[in-house]
Parts: C-alpha cells; sequence; structure tokens
C-alpha cells in the first residue's frame, strides 16, 4: 500500500537531545498496540532502522532532524526532533483504498482505479507445514479450483485452475515469478512477497496467445531500508494419512468368495474355499500356508514426519537494500523398510531453497535489481515406483500367499502380474532423484523526467536453468510359494521366480534452459483530476529442452510479442482502460503465428459521487467493473508444428504364387498438414466491490462468462468411406464457461480483542458448443449442450428384485439375477446397450469450491482456522480391489465395505455392493450411475494457536526482539459422504499415496 504523507499524533518523554546523540521511540496504532517492521529514516540521508515486535525504534540523530515512518496499512508520517530523545509515535491506519497498490500484469496499479478482475491470498495463510504451496491456495483465492490426487513426498501438487476448466485441450493458467514464467510448487512461502491472481480479459489480454487460462503473478520479497533484521523459524511436524482405505480380512474375502461363487456356479457342489481352510486362515496356525494379510499393514507405517529450517535477513540503505533467505524442508514417507537390507529404499523427500534479492540505486535515477534464486531436492524412493506398489496391494488377495515365509524366502505367485507388495518395495533396489532449478533476473529502471514528468523506461533480462537427475539401482529377488509340508513338517517350494540378487543400473535426465527479456516504456501524468497512464513493452522468450528425446521436441519453444495499456481516471471516480496483446508462437504457420488480443474495461466508483454522501458512513465504499475482451491459448494440445504433414511407413502388400511372398512396402500421410491456430477467449466480466461498517466488512464478487473458440480438435464427423486413415485435426472446439466467485471479509476490534471472518467461493460451468464430432444416434447420446467433462454411463433404477422382474424388463447382457443391477431402457429398444447411456453425475473436477476461516486474537494469543470444501463432483467406482472377483480367484483384494451388500437375506434397496459373482458375469459393473458417489467435503485445511512472547525482558538478553511459539493442525477433519478413502483422490479404488495430516510445532525467533 502507498499512502500520502499525512500528520500523526505524538508524545515527547523525559531526556533531551544535544547535538549529535541516539534517540529511541515506540510506535503504535491508535490503540495503543505496537507495530513491528515501520521503516524509520532521517530525511535527506541513508540513516535508518524499523521497528522491532515491540515497536521500538533506536538510531542517531541530532535536533532538528526530521525522521519519516513508512508503514503498509498505515498514513506516511514525518516528524521533526526537538530536544527529547524519546518518542512515542502513534500512527493512524489508512482506511482509504485511494493510495493502496494491486499487482497487475506487467506493473502495479491503485487499487481504487484498477478494473481487472483479481484477486489477492495473505502471504502468511501460506505458511503451513506441507512442501507444495500449489495444495493451499484452491479454497483460499477465490476464482482458483483445485485439486490434490497424490500425498506423496516430492510429488504432492495439485492441479490448479483458474475459473474451472474452458476448453477440451490445456486448461493451465500461466504462473509467472517475478514476471518470468515459472512454476511456483516448490517456492518457500517464506519469500513470497505477494500472490495474485489476474482472471478476465482486462487483466491477462497483454500476455496474449499466453493468458486465456489466467494468469498467477507471484513476487518475491526485496529489501527495505533501515537496520538488518534476521529471523530464524524451526518446525517440526508429525504426519497421517487423512484416510486409508480397510481392506476386508481373509476369513471375510474367503466366505464372500464362495458365496460369488456359488452365485455364478450354483451346480458346483465344491465351494471355491473349503471349511477347513477358512478355519485355518481364522485360527492363524501356519501362516505360512494359511495367510491371513492385511497388505496396508505390510507395507505401511502409522507415521512419518517432516521439518522445516529457515533463516532470512532484510535490511540496508536509501541506496541498496537487501533480502536474503535460505530454507531447508525434509519430509520422510510412511512406507516400511527391510532393516536386513544393505541399502535405503524409505521414501523421503528434502529440499534446500535460497533467495537472494538486491536492490540498488545506481544513481538518483537509476535502479537495479538482481535477485538469485532457487532450489536443489533430492528423492528416495523405493526401487520399484509408488504406484506399482499400492497397485499390487489392490491386486492381491489376503489369503493367497504370506509377507514372507518364515524361513525369510520371498512368497511369489506364478502369475506374471500379480507380485507381492511388500517384497516389490523392500526388495526391488531403490532409486533417487536429484532436481535443482536455478532463477536468475536482471532489471534496470530509469526515471526520464527530467525529460518529462512521469516518463520511464525498464528492461530485464532473466536466465533460468532446470535439471533432473535420476538413478535407479534396482533388482529382483527370487520367489517362491509353499505347496505342502513333508513328512517332518518342514515347507515344500515351487520356485515362482528367479531373481537377479543384486542391484543393476539406471539412468534418467531432464532438463531444460530458459531466456527471458522484456522491455518497456512507462508513462503516467497527473493533470488535477485526471489521471493518465500508458505502457507499450517488448518481450520475448526462448526455452530449450536440455535432454530432448526427438528432433521436434530439440526445436526450441519461443514466443514473443508487444504489450501495451491505456488508462485513465477522472478524481478517481470514472474509471477507463484499454489494453492489448500482439504476439505468436513458433508452433503456427509462419503466416499465422501472431494475433492481436484487445480488452476493454470501465470502471464508476460511486462512492466518490456527491450523491452518495448521505450512506457513506454506513457503506463507505462502492465500485462497479465492467471489462471485454479477447485472449489466446498457444498449448493447445496434440501435434507440435501441425501445418506441416508427416509421412510415415503404411506398410505394404503382398502377391505372388507357388508359396512364394513379395512384399512391397508403401509410404502414406501420417498426420495432415492444417491452418492451425490458437484457441481464442472472448471473456465479459462484471464486477463490484463493497466496504462497509467503517470498513470492517469488504465484498468483492464477480460473474463471468467466456467463450472459447478455435479450440484444437480432431476431426469425428468425418466418414469411414472417405478414406482418410487419420483424421485431421482443426481448430474446431467451442466451449462456453459461465460462473461468479467472491470475497468476504469481516474485521472488527473490541479493546485488546480482535474478530476476523474471511471466506470466498467460486462457481463455474463449462458447456460443450462444438466437439468436433458427428451427431449421436439420440439426444441423451448428444455431447453438445452438456457440460464439459460430463460423465456418461448407464441409469441404473436400482437392483432387480426378483427372477421375475429380470424377465419383464428389457433384455442385458450375462446372467441377471434378483439383486442385479437393473438399468434403465432409454430408447425403448428392449434391451440395455451402449444407446442407453446417457449423463450421470458432474465429474471429477468440482464446480464449486470454496474456504472459509475465523480468526481471533487477544493480547499475545491468536487462533485462526481455515475450512475448504468443493461441491458438484463426483467420484466413479472401478478397478481391482473395488471390484469383487473381477478376473476370477487369486486377483483383486476386497474393500471391508464388502459387507455392505444384497443377499436374500440382506435384500436392502441400496447397499454398496448389488449381488456378489464369480469372474462378473453381468452388467452389474459396467459405467452406471451406481456406481457414482458423490464427491463433495468439507476438510478443517488447518488450525494455528500462536503465542508470542512480547515486551519480555529475558528475549534482550539473549539479543532477540520477538519469539513465537505456534502449533499448526494441517488436514486434521474431512466431512464428506464419500467413506471408502480420502475423498479427494478421486476416481478409481484410491490407490494412490494417500493424503497427509499433519501435526506441527514451531518456533519463530526475530533479532
Amino acid at each position: 500500500m502507498l499512502t500520502d504523507s499525512k500528520p500523526l499524533t505524538l508524545h515527547k518523554k523525559s531526556g533531551s537531545l544535544k547535538n549529535f546523540a541516539q534517540i529511541t521511540g515506540k510506535v503504535t496504532d491508535t490503540l495503543g498496540k505496537p507495530i513491528p517492521g515501520v521503516s524509520v529514516l532521517v530525511k535527506g540521508t541513508k540513516k535508518g532502522t524499523t521497528t522491532d515486535t515491540n515497536g521500538e525504534f533506536r538510531l542517531e540523530a541530532t535536533s532538528g532532524d526530521i525522521l519519516v515512518f513508512r508503514m503498509t496499512g498505515f498514513t506516511t508520517t514525518e516528524l521533526r526532533l526537538g530536544t527529547p530523545i524519546r518518542y512515542e509515535v502513534s500512527l493512524k491506519e489508512e482506511t482509504s483504498d485511494l493510495n493502496e497498490v494491486v499487482v497487475v500484469a506487467f506493473g502495479a496499479q491503485k487499487k481504487v482505479t484498477s478494473i481487472g478482475a483479481q484477486s489477492t491470498v495473505k502471504v502468511d495463510d501460506l505458511k503451513q507445514p506441507v512442501a507444495n504451496i500449489s495444495n493451499l491456495v484452491a479454497g483460499r483465492v477465490a476464482g482458483i479450483v483445485g485439486v490434490q490426487r497424490s500425498g506423496e513426498p516430492g510429488y504432492d501438487n495439485s492441479e490448479i485452475y483458474i475459473r474451472g476448466i474452458s476448453t477440451f485441450t490445456s486448461s493451465s493458467p500461466l504462473i509467472l515469478v517475478d514476471g518470468v514464467e515459472r512454476s511456483f510448487n516448490n517456492i518457500d512461502p517464506e519469500d513470497i512477497a505477494s500472490f495474485s491472481v489476474l482472471k478476465d480479459a482486462s487483466a491477462t489480454a497483454l500476455y496474449g496467445v499466453r493468458g486465456a487460462n489466467g494468469v498467477i503473478i507471484i513476487q518475491t520479497k526485496k529489501g527495505r531500508v533501515g537496520q538488518a533484521t534476521i529471523n530464524a523459524q524451526y518446525d517440526q511436524g508429525l504426519t497421517q494419512f487423512t484416510k486409508l482405505p480397510e481392506f476386508a480380512d481373509g476369513v471375510t474375502y474367503m466366505e464372500i468368495a464362495n458365496e460369488g461363487y456359488r452365485n455364478s456356479f450354483p451346480n458346483d457342489p465344491n465351494p471355491r474355499y473349503s471349511a477347513a481352510r477358512i478355519a485355518a486362515t481364522r485360527d492363524q496356525t501356519d501362516p505360512d500356508l494359511y495367510p491371513n494379510v492385511n497388505w496396508f499393514d505390510a507395507i505401511l507405517k502409522n507415521t512419518g514426519n517432516n521439518r522445516r529450517l529457515r533463516v532470512n535477513a532484510n535490511g540496508g540503505s536509501e541506496k541498496a537494500k537487501y533480502y536474503l533467505s535460505v530454507g531447508y524442508y525434509d519430509e520422510t514417507g510412511m512406507f516400511k523398510t527391510d532393516e536386513l537390507a544393505n541399502y535405503n529404499s524409505s521414501i523421503k523427500f528434502s529440499r534446500f531453497n535460497f533467495t537472494s534479492n538486491l536492490t540498488l540505486d545506481i544513481t538518483k535515477t537509476t535502479k537495479v535489481d538482481f535477485g538469485v534464486s532457487g532450489w536443489l531436492s533430492n528423492g528416495n524412493y523405493p526401487g520399484s515406483g509408488t504406484g506399482n506398489i499400492f497397485n499390487a496391494a489392490y491386486v492381491l488377495t489376503p489369503v493367497t500367499i504370506p509377507i514372507q515365509y518364515s524361513n525369510g524366502l520371498a512368497s511369489k505367485i506364478r502369475t506374471a502380474d500379480v507380485s507381492n507388495p511388500y517384497t516389490i518395495l523392500t526388495q526391488s533396489g531403490y532409486a533417487t532423484e536429484f532436481r535443482g532449478q536455478l532463477w536468475s533476473n536482471l532489471r534496470v529502471t530509469q526515471d526520464l523526467s527530467f525529460l518529462t514528468d512521469g516518463l520511464s523506461v525498464t528492461g530485464m533480462f532473466s536466465y533460468d536453468n532446470y535439471n533432473n537427475h535420476k538413478i535407479s539401482r534396482s533388482k529382483t529377488v527370487d520367489g517362491f510359494l509353499a505347496t505342502g509340508r513333508d513328512a517332518n513338517g518342514n515347507l515344500l517350494f515351487d520356485q515362482t521366480q528367479i531373481g537377479t540378487n543384486y542391484l543393476g543400473y539406471g539412468r534418467e535426465n531432464g532438463g531444460s534452459r530458459q531466456f527471458y527479456m522484456e522491455g518497456a516504456i512507462n508513462y503516467t501524468k497527473k493533470i488535477k483530476a485526471h489521471d493518465f497512464g500508458a505502457m507499450v513493452l517488448y518481450n520475448q522468450s526462448d526455452r530449450v529442452e536440455a535432454f530432448a528425446g526427438d528432433f521436434i521436441t530439440s526445436i526450441p519453444y519461443r514466443y514473443m510479442g508487444l504489450a501495451g495499456r491505456l488508462t485513465y481516471a477522472y478524481d478517481n471516480k470514472y474509471l477507463a482502460e484499454v489494453n492489448f496483446g500482439y504476439n505468436g508462437s513458433e508452433t503456427f504457420a509462419p503466416e499465422k503465428r501472431f494475433g492481436f488480443f484487445p480488452s476493454f474495461g470501465l470502471g464508476w466508483v460511486v462512492s466518490q459521487e456527491k450523491f452518495y454522501e448521505p450512506i457513506k458512513d454506513v457503506l463507505s465504499f462502492m465500485k462497479f467493473r465492467f471489462s471485454y475482451g479477447t485472449v489466446g491459448n498457444s498449448n493447445i494440445g496434440g501435434r507440435r508444428f501441425a501445418y506441416i504433414s508427416t509421412i510415415t511407413n503404411q506398410g505394404g502388400y503382398s502377391y505372388g504364387q507357388n508359396n512364394t511372398n513379395n512384399n512391397i512396402d508403401g509410404l502414406n500421410f501420417g498426420d495432415y498438414a492444417v491452418d492451425v491456430s490458437w484457441e481464442r477467449a472472448t471473456k465479459y466480466n462484471l464486477g463490484i466491490e463493497l466496504k462497509a461498517f467503517k470498513d470492517e466488512l469488504s465484498i468483492v464478487a464477480d460473474l463471468f462468462r467466456e467463450k472459447r473458440d478455435g479450440i484444437f480438435r480432431q476431426r469425428g464427423d468425418v466418414p469411414l468411406t472417405v478414406g482418410v486413415p487419420n483424421l485431421p485435426y482443426a481448430n474446431l472446439g467451442k466451449v462456453n464457461n459461465t460462473g461468479i466467485d467472491a470475497t468476504v471479509d469481516y474485521q472488527k476490534r473490541l479493546g485488546d480483542f480482535t474478530l476476523g471472518i474471511r471466506g470466498n467461493i467460486n462457481w463455474n460451468r463449462a458447456i460443450v458448443i462444438d466437439d468436433a464430432n458427428a451427431p449421436w444416434p439420440y439426444p441423451w447420446q448428444q455431447r453438445i449442450g452438456r457440460k464439459l467433462g460430463q460423465r456418461f454411463g448407464y441409469i441404473d433404477e436400482g437392483l432387480f428384485k426378483s427372477d421375475e422382474d429380470v424377465a419383464n424388463s428389457p433384455y442385458q447382457t450375462g446372467i441377471n439375477k434378483a439383486g442385479d443391477i437393473k438399468y434403465k431402457d432409454l430408447n425403448g429398444d428392449g434391451k440395455i446397450d451402449s444407446y442407453d447411456q446417457a449423463p450421470i453425475g458432474y465429474g471429477s473436477i468440482p464446480e464449486i469450491v470454496y474456504g472459509f476461516g475465523p480468526t481471533f486474537k487477544w493480547k499475545n494469543w491468536s487462533l485462526a482456522g481455515w475450512f475448504k470444501g468443493i461441491s458438484n463432483v463426483d467420484i466413479f467406482l472401478n478397478g481391482d480391489g473395488f471390484q469383487p472377483f473381477r478376473l476370477g480367484g487369486e486377483r483383486g483384494n476386497l474393500f471391508s465395505a464388502i459387507t455392505n451388500r444384497w443377499t436374500p437375506q440382506n435384500n436392502a434397496s441400496n447397499p454398496l455392493y448389488p449381488r456378489i459373482t464369480y469372474g462378473n458375469d453381468n452388467m452389474n459393473y459396467e459405467t452406471s450411475s451406481w456406481w457414482t458417489k458423490n464427491g463433495s467435503f468439507l476438510r478443517l485445511q488447518t488450525v494455528e494457536l500462536n503465542y508470542n512472547f512480547a515486551n519480555k525482558k529475558w528475549l534482550k538478553k539473549i539479543g532477540a526482539s520477538n519469539l513465537n511459539i505456534y502449533f499448526i493442525g494441517y488436514n486434521l477433519l474431512t466431512t464428506s459422504e464419500f467413506k471408502l478413502w480420502d475423498v479427494e483422490l478421486g476416481d478409481g479404488r484410491g490407490s494412490q499415496y494417500p493424503l497427509l495430516k499433519t501435526y506441527n510445532m514451531g518456533l519463530r525467533c526475530n533479532f
């Protein structure tokens, strides 16, 4: 926030100032609460300091000097020193939006005059005990839709979308860190100064072919004038799984298998598992031959841990300011290890972050910003991937083999694709992954006011380098299957696998390097009540894959273009803005590489009108915004350089006689050249901003609509009779996206007590207008007019109630009995087939994402919580481990929820499972509404309790100015109708590495 100078209240205390001496003071707000971090400068010099956590400051000055006090959120104030040597200063809070500045594309604007739709998140909200900040923004920022599909250390980032998904191709937003396209997954939140989300065309048009999916802008911290301050922090966390799927025990498994076997083979008098084997499994008198294994207990521990250490320094003079930071994070996962193995196969991720930002005033008109930052990470993983381990746990039954035989031999059945989860976890070797990212920025800003007031130029160059290196040292072990015992009771074995029994070696390399340049001319001018602003910017980027696997990938990825902005404000009341981007990408044909993307916006600050005065005491601020424009998306998927045809080997034909065989190979078009271009998004946005009750309540709401056309799609409407072997692509797809997002913030201070409540919500629905496919036979099959990502399947009508019910219903494939799923015959042809599939559920990406949380502060205590929720989303259940006996015996675990099934005795109308069969000889497990479950949830994402040891004399004895101790709980509680696994993991059978909850204690000290 930038503020104008205004008077302040001060009280002179005892002591006198003679000549050159050290003065002290304390800065508080109007309620007497100390304000830390206030910049205190001796005007006209480079002498300065900042207030500590108790609001105290100390510096050398003399009578007649002028001290300047600056602090975001408060009025900037000047104070002329008299004779006292100690001062108490009370700063007045800035309650007006007139001077608050927000980050916009390629710069910043006054918040009151900004027109674009954008949201911000408080940086402190991102300082949670997790490695990846992408897991924190969904639900905390209006307009962001996000879901986390895995909790695996090092691979736990969320899928992030701005205002949902609006296209068949990539919907990932453009992410800029310090002005350059970069990933933010591994940034240390301690180094972030601001986090902004740009959502409409007025905010994103300057990015042209990169802006259609929205933009996230992150700025890292820079130095500030004053005495050096050092902050140190240490966190220690205990982690657990939020929800782990539960498997049925061995006895239950065999009893259900017998039930299913009887249902499928009623004429076979022999059960699938004998009573003697079930009894032996229950008694566990011989677990080698009659195992009863919970494979999750075999491979997973109950707890893991994470920790974080950070140290940063900040300070400098008016001419040289610096911010330096180092951080370390590590996390130990919850896979078990074999203590006898001579290598470490545990899952562990560690990361080292560093940031160095330097700001130099070379002259009175020339400023240089130089920054170098990055991270290095090291991950240790089992030799067999996490996905393979979880898949094995879902595929292998609890009664097939033991974890390991009592004599130490590894257990393995003969089926090649069924593995022992414990063996591939602990006996398959290990893999080590090294990843590193280096970012560098050099920016020079030249003030040209000596030519004309308000004119400046700026230029930036950046170089980024990313590398990853993976070493795999894997092996297999001899596998055995016990077939019985000899006369002496010794186990008899068949060898089922011949292992390597030594560690092999494999290597993978990847990486990229990127150059980025930009140069801009900026101009601002104020003439009485008129504010003018203008900017013209040129930028270009060049990125190369360092270890490209083919010729096409080795070609640099490039874009270049111009961007411009014109702004006008009259008396901070009537606002107008015009933006444009003219840029392109190398992936398109030379004559079609560049496009023009304009936008305009209008704003009206109603509260600045004279007629508004009567209600200003209640509703202090009201502003309307409207924007319209077009933005592009060059990340269209499909084939790169699609304007060039490719030729492939078509095979050939054979000819000859007398048993001769003559072959002639041929060539044909592989991909046809198409006149490819970018997607185009036409965006409309109507917004309102309100403040009420002395600015204690603020509301920001936006209604938006987007029309996306030119989506790159493969033609599905070309008949096969045309004779085209590979259907061509074209810019044919169209999608309309409509929605609303809003933020509400309420802050109330009552003496020593402060209450805050904040919430936000996003709802959007994208509708398919054209998918480039041929019309479907029936209207309920049509994708056009449906929501993007709509599921299609059979509509269940409950379960068959009797064999008579089956006979009187449309024909369904297989053997159907009472208790099987009954489907709706939509076309009335008397049979259930693909023509009866219709829309079911919402899809895997939520339409509604919201979050809310209270904050309480009392003296030195604070308590805050945050809830994240998603709705209008569902989960489709399928796969081994969920579908019982899909491939017969010895394959496929069972969830403990299998007890909630239909039987003649338990003929409830809506159990989880229908009638159990062996081998799935009917349509019970087809994609249908029966297996589409509500995926909504509300999660208590964070709880933080903090105590601040302020004004403690013992702190000064150790050289500290402040000490905070805190507890943070992360993902502590989730409420949802869905109970099988963590609902956020989404579709399938829950076979991903589960999400984590964390109990974290931390300590922060300022020096």
